[in-house]
């Protein structure tokens, strides 16, 4: 087996040296999902969840090394395998700095510092969770920092949608910035849970999260500004669903999109009457806003 370097996340993350009590927890996934998989598991803490992959495959292995308790509840939830882990060195707890946006928003991953936030930015409280979205990726930072500068030439009551919310970090970004009513959806059961339960933690009350494919979704009434961090493949097929979900001259901002996949994705969105306004590229990913013409 090889570790491609596609793949390298967290490279080198394993350690030579014995430590009881370990359980290696695995399941396969599609290798387009890596970047969300090593977000989802977060949480784990530092180096604890790895992806190997193979060249030319579209196949990946997801590892995490973690307590027996921790790898039952991810078999329960994610599906997958544990067994007894032989070669591993824990690292120890590190607490996740602050992201800055724009000086209008801070999300923080640690509760003792979100109560402590004493600066003019909005706090907002993600704890590393099951689910995509704890900010730090840089296709959920493009998202907020697209938000955060169009925020201010919003309609005074402007709503809006997070399509495939994750944790949820879009919907209450949105809400903290002024939005007076938020729909959230994720096809993932794990997602909801916990994007319901970030919304509470953060007191946002105008935030209605529920469960839904966003290929089947029907949206109840246009919003000012659809927000859909999705992957590429997922963006074009949902292009005319998210037409009928933002208003006339509202916002669109889209992200999860490999560079190498930007054209196809404009092509499907400018066919469906949206004008590219912005783009943003981090690393291998693409951002974009865009206007309903």
């Amino acid at each position: 087996m090889e570790k491609n370097p596609d793949f390298s996340l967290h490279a080198d993350v394993r350690h030579r040296g014995q430590m009881k009590d370990l359980w290696q927890w695995t399941r396969m996934t599609s290798a387009k999902w890596e970047d969300a998989w090593i977000e989802r598991l977060q949480f784990l803490g530092p180096g604890r969840a790895v992806c190997v992959g193979w060249p030319g495959s579209r196949s990946a292995r997801i590892e995490a090394f973690v307590d027996e308790a921790t790898a039952r509840k991810l078999v329960k939830d994610f599906g997958g395998r544990m067994v007894k882990a032989k070669d591993w060195t824990a690292q120890p707890e590190q607490t996740r700095e602050p992201l800055r946006i724009r000086k209008r928003l801070t999300v923080h991953g640690d509760e003792a510092a979100f109560a402590a936030h004493d600066d003019p930015s909005t706090p907002i409280l993600i704890p590393a969770g099951m689910a995509f979205g704890t900010g730090e990726h840089a296709t959920t930072a493009s998202c907020l920092r697209m938000l955060c500068d169009l925020a201010p030439s919003l309609p005074t009551g402007w709503r809006a949608v997070d399509a495939g919310c994750g944790s949820g970090i879009l919907g209450i970004g949105a809400a903290a910035l002024g939005a007076v009513e938020v729909e959230a959806f994720d096809y993932d059961p794990a997602c909801v849970r916990i994007a319901k339960a970030n919304a509470r933690a953060n007191r946002v009350r105008t935030m209605k999260v529920s469960r839904e494919d966003v290929l089947a979704w029907k949206p109840a009434a246009p919003a000012d500004v659809v927000m859909a961090n999705l992957f590429s493949d997922l963006l074009v097929c949902a292009a005319p669903i998210l037409k009928k979900a933002t208003k006339k001259g509202g916002a669109l901002i889209f992200s999860g999109v490999l560079r190498s996949q930007l054209p196809e994705v404009v092509a499907a969105l400018e066919k469906n009457r949206f004008e590219i306004q912005r783009t943003l590229s981090r690393g291998k990913w693409c951002a974009g806003c865009c206007r309903r013409v």
